[in-house]
């Protein structure tokens, strides 16, 4: 199964310059910290993570992950194992990982079957 990112290449360090900032920096006229901002997303190639791998089948709703940069940022679950990558569009949070901001998320909607598909509330702690 393919990226569901948003295909654009600016979504990768080292493109086309974007007019957001990266991690740490304020992004948009809010002169908001873009890191410190909730957002909900779908987790990506599922299947080829560990927990997929390890257990044959993904996390319940209401499962508590966690982010971390492991090449790709991706979810963790509470054991250590990996969930899901995030969508490229959010490989800002690199920076803010790297800046010592942790995201914490809980699975608000989960499926197997027909797409296997898990979608998340992440916050910054």
């Amino acid at each position: 199964m393919g990226s569901s990112g948003s295909g654009r290449f600016s979504d990768y360090t080292g493109s086309a310059k974007k007019t957001e900032s990266n991690g740490g920096a304020s992004g948009g006229s809010s002169g908001e910290d873009k890191c410190r901002q909730a957002f909900s997303t779908g987790l990506e190639d599922i299947e080829h993570y560990d927990y997929y791998k390890n257990h044959g089948q993904i996390p319940p709703n209401g499962s508590s992950l966690t982010l971390e940069l492991r090449g790709r940022v991706v979810a963790v679950s509470d054991t250590g194992e990996s969930v899901g990558a995030l969508p490229t569009q959010y490989n800002y949070i690199a920076g803010c990982l790297q800046s010592g901001i942790r995201y914490v998320g809980i699975i608000i909607n989960s499926a197997a079957a027909p797409v296997m598909r898990i979608d998340v509330d992440f916050a910054a702690v």
